[in-house]
């Protein structure tokens, strides 16, 4: 073992230090204020029923880390180096960090707070699904079919209204209301920033969907089985090993969500067209130069994260242009 590869014990324990951390801001509605004039300040519609950028990255940051401090739980607490439970809230985890990415990184303020509203009225949508196959369920009863039909009108009227406020204000109704592609999502954010959000995710959901090429590649085999009367199984196994990497995909993305989140909390600025950007510096500052554009950066003084995150700022042409 060397200091950068510490034993798996030490490991453990910094992952735990790392989430108590996390889990204690997550409580406090406190938490993460927005800088007067900051970037995601400035996002603010200052319209009551829709809510804001920054609102919507924080639920979303606050859901990842409950994700994956149960996991955590799961393996340190119940003892249970569970084959599909750690994946599967691993998972969530990196699907609600990238989520947030997402929103973060869309092109200048319209960008993120149509991004920002899509996810809200995607919930709308999704209740409305649900709560109108319920009210045509013949497994309930004619009062319970009715109160659903009443959920599906109500979520109908909050969605449009959503969609009417956000035309209101100056953006595409169309980028609120276009169905919102979770995978893609994740994809867009890895084009920006040469990441695996995607294909961490999609491992993850290999095991929540007990597809058997996931255990394949990422279990130890121990042996098989003869089933009574017939049928062989493989018997695997997670280790504690393959358990603390998985843990660390998902701090991984919340510390990047949490970088860019405090990038645009913090740094100050006087105009709309300013992009968050969450990439290797390297090659943004090639791709910007090709351009014949020059960066300049602002830092804010804080202490470094665990692990340190790519996220850097633009002020000006940048970020994903699938907004445009």
């Amino acid at each position: 073992m060397t200091i950068e590869t510490p034993a798996p014990s030490d490991a453990w324990r910094q992952l735990g230090s790392w989430i108590a951390e996390v889990q204690d801001l997550s409580n406090d509605s406190h938490a993460y204020p927005l800088a007067q004039g900051s970037i995601l300040a400035g996002d603010e519609l200052g319209i009551s029923e829709v809510p804001g950028t920054a609102s919507v990255v924080r639920t979303l940051l606050d859901a990842a880390v409950d994700d994956l401090a149960s996991a955590y739980t799961l393996v340190t607490v119940a003892g249970r180096l569970s084959p599909v439970g750690v994946p599967t809230l691993v998972r969530g985890a990196i699907e609600l960090a990238g989520l947030g990415m997402w929103v973060l990184t869309g092109h200048e303020r319209s960008g993120r707070q149509e991004r920002a509203l899509r996810i809200a009225y995607d919930s709308y949508s999704n209740a409305i699904r649900f709560h109108a196959h319920r009210s045509k369920s013949p497994a309930l009863s004619a009062d319970q079919r009715a109160k659903a039909n009443d959920w599906a009108v109500e979520n109908r009227i909050s969605a449009a209204d959503l969609a009417d406020a956000a035309a209101k204000a100056g953006l595409k109704k169309t980028r609120v209301t276009a169905q919102l592609n979770r995978t893609e999502a994740l994809k867009e954010v890895d084009t920006a920033r040469d990441t695996q959000f995607f294909s961490d995710w999609q491992l993850c959901s290999g095991f929540a969907h007990g597809l058997a090429w996931a255990p394949s590649m990422f279990h130890t085999r121990v042996g098989t089985h003869t089933m009574e009367g017939g049928g062989t199984i493989t018997l695997s196994t997670m280790t504690e090993e393959s358990a603390l990497i998985m843990l660390q995909w998902g701090q991984h993305a919340i510390e990047e969500l949490r970088g860019t989140f405090g990038a645009g909390r913090i740094f100050v600025t006087d105009g709309a067209d300013a992009t968050l950007v969450s990439k290797p510096m390297k090659k943004m500052e090639a791709e910007t130069a090709a351009k014949g554009l020059r960066i300049e950066y602002q830092r804010p003084i804080s202490a470094p994260r665990r692990p340190a995150s790519s996220t850097v700022f633009s002020a000006g042409p940048g970020g994903s242009k699938s907004d445009k």
